[in-house]
């Protein structure tokens, strides 16, 4: 190299286009050698080690049926950065926050789409939601026109009258019912709750009205999605069996997914049915979720009437069940430790009072409330893992991450490590009255919306509805484990797409010591 490079000097002296030709040539030698020098360091580059596997089926009988536990487990002796293989599955384990912080941001462009299964790529409009679009065009568009238009904070300051008066509502329907024997479901009273906010805040009307029949259907095929899409599919291990689908479960994920499809095309076609007799006349500030988005696509955006039907199935999907499952956690939490309730309750009694009813307004001065869910996102995360997938090959840490390596970051196993939380098994949201982090996707310790260009959009909505919901359900009631439950609380889970507890949570509310008006 260093013979060419004086050769060129020397040749300085010639004509210039003799010149532009030798250092065109010696471009392209050293182009041709930094790729053979590089290709030849990959090679001696290794994946992450990991814990040996079956021939053919790879680690898969290893993962059992919480896979987000066995996977903290190995990693505590292969290390924060691990390969398994999961069939014809290559895929890298990430288990702590550094390794997360290379994974979701140093290196985000590498891993900015995901892993899709079968099942959710039916549900997903065959993978075109934006949830589950590959990185692109495409999702740029999708995800600016959700981010100014749906979930921006103005958007949702004008709907937040919605989500009070349903919370409000169902705090008077507990309150009205709470001599009940049996208690309240806190799950189901908080699924319920999500799924009648997020229909009128998409839909504008009572479509899936608590007690409805709507709803009810509704209710049901949401859950069947989700049990269908969290069930281990061979499809998706061995792509090659696609075809015959052994299972049964992209049958029925069709069927259900056709199901879906046919309520949303009935409903965006009596809205266009409306839209087309009497014009819209009233500003921004009031309209759903799906006027904004038949108004962007007859602006003359790219937006179709099937991209905006896969982005009501990301939300309903998505959103609905994990924020239940957040407040079903939180209030168990709780119930376990009574002294923490009564501290929270004495802080809504300080800042809001018993005269009015906690408002969204009010989260931003509620510390230890918004500690608590903090603690709960540490131990329970939204999604326990984090799914992404290799777009092009990288290096991380010394090791080569070839291209189309499926990437699971286990948030679960990262709110557990002990070399970064004191007592990481305690329920303790003390801790964060003494720290700055945060689930914004800056800091890697807490990842329950993930982090980088993928984190959730639905972060603001399920910020201010999980702290109204959980408040509310604090400021009106003191919360009690019903007779024969002294034992405690089964704190068993079940893995699927949202983490969720094994046996739902049913607690017996007493009305506290609130005012007339408040009531």
């Amino acid at each position: 190299m260093l013979y060419c490079y004086l050769f060129v000097m020397d040749s300085i002296t010639f004509a210039s286009s003799s010149c532009s030709l030798v250092a065109g040539v010696l471009l392209v030698i050293l182009i041709i050698f930094l790729k053979k020098k590089k290709s030849k360091r990959r090679v001696t580059l290794a994946l992450p080690p990991g814990p040996p596997g079956w021939p053919i089926i790879g680690n898969i009988f290893q993962l059992g049926d919480n896979p987000h536990q066995s996977l903290f487990f190995l990693a505590q002796k292969y290390g924060p950065l691990m390969t398994i293989k999961l069939g014809m599955q290559t895929t890298l384990v990430v288990s702590s926050p550094s390794m997360a912080r290379e994974v979701l941001k140093n290196n985000d462009q590498s891993f900015s789409s995901r892993t899709i299964n079968t099942v959710t790529r039916v549900f997903s409009y065959q993978g075109t939601s934006l949830l589950w679009s590959p990185y692109g065009p495409q999702w740029r568009l999708l995800r600016k026109t959700c981010n100014t238009e749906i979930f921006s904070a103005k958007r949702l300051d004008a709907l937040q009258h919605l989500r009070r008066d349903e919370v409000f509502r169902s705090i008077d329907s507990i309150l009205e019912n709470c001599k009940q024997e049996n208690g309240v479901q806190i799950g189901e009273r908080a699924f319920m709750i999500s799924l009648t906010i997020m229909g009128k805040m998409i839909f504008g009307n009572k479509l899936f009205e608590t007690g409805s029949a709507q709803a009810a259907e509704f209710k049901s095929m949401v859950r069947q999605a989700l049990q269908l899409a969290g069930l281990p599919n061979l499809s998706d291990f061995f792509p090659f069996l696609g075809r015959f689908d052994l299972q049964g479960l992209n049958s029925k994920a069709n069927s259900l997914a056709q199901r879906f499809d046919n309520m949303f095309d009935r409903i965006m076609e009596e809205r266009l049915a409306q839209r087309a007799d009497i014009p819209l006349k009233y500003s921004n500030e009031v309209k759903d979720f799906l006027d904004v988005m038949l108004d962007l696509r007859e602006d003359g955006t790219q937006l179709t009437l099937e991209n905006i039907k896969a982005l009501f199935m990301d939300v309903f999907i998505a959103g609905i069940d994990t924020t239940s499952a957040t407040i079903e956690w939180t209030m168990t939490e709780l119930l376990r430790k009574p002294a923490l309730m009564k501290k929270s309750q004495e802080e809504l009694d300080d800042v809001v009072g018993v005269k009015r009813r906690m408002e969204e307004a009010d989260i931003a001065n509620l510390p230890y409330l918004r500690a608590v869910v903090k603690e709960v996102f540490r131990l329970h995360p939204l999604a326990p893992l984090i799914i992404r997938r290799a777009d092009m090959s990288c290096e991380i840490s010394g090791f080569f991450i070839p291209e189309n390596t499926h990437v699971l970051v286990n948030a679960w196993a990262i709110g557990r490590d002990p070399s970064v939380w004191k007592d990481p098994l305690n329920f303790n949201p003390d801790r964060f009255l003494e720290s700055n982090i945060d689930y914004k996707g800056q800091d890697f310790e807490l990842l329950p919306f993930g982090a980088g260009r993928r984190i959730c959009l639905g972060l603001p909505l399920a910020h201010r509805l999980i702290h109204l919901v959980v408040g509310s359900l604090l400021q009106a009631f003191t919360w009690s484990i019903p007779m024969g439950n002294e034992a405690g609380i089964d704190m068993s889970e079940t893995f699927g797409i949202t983490l969720q507890r094994t046996v739902p949570l049913r607690a017996i509310p007493t009305p506290r010591n609130v005012s007339k008006s408040y009531c």
